[in-house]
């Protein structure tokens, strides 16, 4: 994905927006913390429900 390589604030400005799905595009999602209630993708727009961020213990 070229959107990884680009400066953050080409990003943050707009200029290169989100993909609409890691998965659709052979890819996995990296979850972030969106509400301490929803999971968001750092590399798509891409929300879920839950506490996707962390990582389960073993």
């Amino acid at each position: 994905m070229i959107r990884g390589l680009l400066p953050w604030i080409l990003i943050d400005l707009g200029v290169c927006d989100k993909g609409k799905d890691c998965e659709s595009a052979g890819g996995s999602h990296s979850w972030y913390n969106h509400d301490d209630k929803t999971s968001a993708c750092y590399h798509c727009k891409v929300t879920r429900p839950g506490r996707l961020w962390e990582v389960p213990r073993a």
